[in-house]
């Protein structure tokens, strides 16, 4: 943590402090605040800011709606294909980051699988230009690369989910619907939770996947973040916008807490 963790932080605090060199990739002291100043104040970044965080939540939401119930299926009702779903969930994560990336361009690009399905039916006479190099075709890229961890660490939250719990409100008349409402959902809500946290910072940070298949209208702030380090070579810059994506991130974990607690849902463990 120290080594790998606690120092690239600190570098970063000093650079995102320092003055730029008009020589290039240098900076320069007096120690500053201009980093700081440029990031919150350009539009561009808040733009910018705006499609992470967009980004962000619809991956989080469209992840943790996916992963509560294949989880729960293969917790509970899965038997004898358990084993085998979860073999093929685990295997996906052998896959490149980059195949995957590449994969969802083919499939969505207007020479793709969707359009060419679409056309071969009838059902349109040109490809559908919105599927790809926006918001969209990189939120649903990287709900495909996100959602394997997420029905890992919900199926092995919901282990200890005995089957009494179930059979008991079954017994007193809940449906499916009021079943998961008063029974599942509240004793999932802290590891979905997390699972929400862990893929809203990592998705709206990311860089790779909006540049592949973002275009223009789907560029986030983590590419800026790129661009002013590798390109442009404004370290300061960069890293004054990662502390301040660190520390909405941080706001975002403790407005979560604060829900969590206020629901009782905090401590909540699974019991059998």
């Amino acid at each position: 943590m120290v080594v790998f963790f606690l120092i690239p932080l600190l570098v970063f605090a000093v650079y995102s402090v320092l003055s730029r060199s008009l020589a290039g990739y240098d900076v320069e002291l007096p120690f500053a605040l201009e980093g700081y100043k440029d990031a919150a104040t350009s539009n561009v970044n808040r733009t910018l800011a705006k499609n992470s965080a967009w980004v962000g939540f619809g991956t989080a939401t469209a992840t943790v709606a996916l992963a509560l119930p294949i989880a729960y299926w293969l917790r509970r009702s899965a038997g004898r294909w358990r084993l085998p779903v979860l073999f093929l969930i685990t295997a996906t994560l052998f896959a490149s980051y980059l195949v995957r990336i590449y994969a969802w361009r083919s499939v969505l690009g207007r020479n793709g699988l969707i359009n060419k399905s679409l056309m071969q039916l009838g059902l349109i006479d040109e490809p559908l230009g919105f599927l790809l190099y926006n918001l969209f075709a990189v939120t649903v890229a990287l709900t495909h690369i996100f959602l394997p961890y997420a029905v890992l660490v919900l199926f092995a939250a919901m282990g200890p989910l005995g089957s009494g719990i179930i059979e008991a409100a079954q017994d007193l008349g809940a449906k499916a619907p009021v079943l998961w409402r008063r029974v599942v959902l509240p004793l999932a809500a802290a590891p979905a939770a997390s699972v929400f946290l862990f893929v809203f910072i990592l998705s709206s940070a990311d860089y790779v996947t909006p540049q592949f298949l973002g275009g223009t209208s789907g560029s986030t702030l983590g590419v800026q973040i790129q661009t002013n380090f590798i390109t442009l070579g404004n370290w300061p810059l960069a890293a004054a916008t990662s502390f301040l994506m660190l520390a909405a991130f941080l706001a975002c974990y403790v407005l979560t807490t604060m829900v969590l607690r206020l629901a009782g849902l905090r401590d909540i463990r699974f019991v059998n």
